[in-house]
């Protein structure tokens, strides 16, 4: 008897090599976007246009400045970073201090708005200049008007450095150590150092891993809070070599996730008093599922890209650890690891890093955490309301010196 062979038909075959291709498209899309989550880019944004610069008698720099671009219509006073070679030499590009808006004009991608300029610390601010909108507003931590030294950290991959800045009252063996966000540099730290020197605390502004002058962490990736927690900590341990007897860890954005890990796990644990937190990375699965969206992506492709994470399917930038596990940066997970009073800074308005996470973390841990409902984007509610964040870490830092005097 002659055997029957079985044969696909050319549609189902057509059908099976187009499921293939969409599954292989899909994990391609997914690795891509969980790899840029740990990769830094090189560039840093440069969206926002000077279009045309008008002399005002009325401005303090005698200039007003039409700007067409992200975050140009932002309610409060910004930093405009513009001829940016690549993120290592931010600080070397062009800086320009700009009021609020005063004038409106077009919508949508096409909106343009007139700010003063306020002043022009580096660089020619022409027409035609791109650049980016940032919070920064320092940049040298000379201008806060404290003395400044530059200082060498001792970090687990090499030797970094910072800032140290110290009031002229200052209250001996009282410290806090500032820690930047993501793709920022040390600079975004700067607006919170007046604070806690006017209440006589030292500060020390961190450059971490893949920070330029820094050492370069595994792969040149960012470990998401996991890994750069280490530095954190190294850096609280040297202000105890310093004197330090008691440390509030300040930390922004991804920053603000490190500095929760290295004052809930790191060696150095028990000489942190508090934490202030600003727009913090409270709950990374959600950010990231937040992130897809914003890029178009179906939010599968957050899911399968938070599991290439986990099972290491995408290089980690942990030391012996080959995946990244998102899972231990939930809200939950974060939450159980504060133990110090916190203050946490978050606005409803930021649109890249959800405040849900900091909701959450509040309400799971209501003896320790206090949320100040702010307004304003992301890392950038110290401009949209500067009265009102100083005063909030003011009366913070006044109830924790009132603590450690009973």
């Amino acid at each position: 008897m002659r055997s029957r062979r079985r044969t696909q038909s050319p549609d189902r075959a057509l059908w099976g090599l187009g499921l293939g291709i969409a599954a292989g498209g899909a994990a391609a899309l997914a690795w891509q976007f969980a790899t840029r989550v740990l990769t830094p880019a090189e560039h840093p944004e440069d969206d926002v246009e000077v279009l045309s610069l008008q002399a005002s008698a009325e401005s303090p720099s005698g200039m007003r400045v039409w700007l067409t671009g992200p975050d140009t219509d932002l309610e409060g006073s910004y930093s405009f970073i513009f001829d940016a070679v690549d993120r290592q030499t931010q600080d070397l590009a062009g800086h320009a201090r700009l009021g609020p808006v005063l004038e409106r004009a077009g919508t949508g991608r096409k909106a343009r708005v007139v700010r003063d300029v306020l002043s022009v610390e580096r660089g020619d601010l022409r027409v035609g200049a791109r650049g980016r909108i940032t919070g920064w507003w320092y940049t040298d931590p000379e201008q806060l008007g404290y003395p400044t030294r530059l200082v060498a950290v001792p970090m687990p991959n090499g030797v970094s450095w910072g800032w140290l800045i110290e009031p002229k009252n200052s209250i001996p063996g009282r410290w806090a150590v500032h820690v930047h966000g993501r793709g920022a540099l040390p600079h975004e730290a700067l607006r919170g150092v007046e604070s806690f020197a006017e209440a006589g605390i030292t500060s020390l502004v961190i450059a971490y891993r893949n920070d330029s002058g820094a050492p370069v962490g595994l792969g040149g990736r960012y470990g998401l809070g996991l890994s750069e927690q280490e530095d954190v900590d190294a850096a609280i341990g040297w202000t105890r070599t310093q004197g330090a007897e008691r440390v509030t860890v300040v930390g922004w954005s991804m920053g603000g996730t490190a500095a929760v890990i290295a004052a809930g796990l790191g060696r150095n644990r028990d000489l942190v008093d508090a934490m202030v937190l600003d727009s913090p990375a409270l709950d990374w699965p959600e950010l990231l599922r937040h992130q897809a969206k914003l890029a178009y992506l179906p939010a599968w492709i957050a899911e399968l890209g938070v599991l290439m994470l986990r099972a290491g399917w995408v290089r980690g930038a942990i030391a012996g650890v080959r995946g990244t596990d998102v899972t231990a940066l939930t809200a939950r997970r974060l939450a159980s690891l504060i133990r110090v009073p916190t203050l946490i800074h978050a606005s409803a308005g930021d649109s890249f890093v959800p405040w849900q996470g900091s909701l959450k973390v509040a309400q799971l841990r209501s003896g320790l955490v206090r949320l100040h409902p702010s307004r304003g984007e992301h890392v950038k509610l110290w401009n949209a309301d500067t009265a009102g964040w100083k005063r909030e870490t003011a009366n913070f830092l006044a109830e924790l010196a009132t603590d450690e005097s009973h």
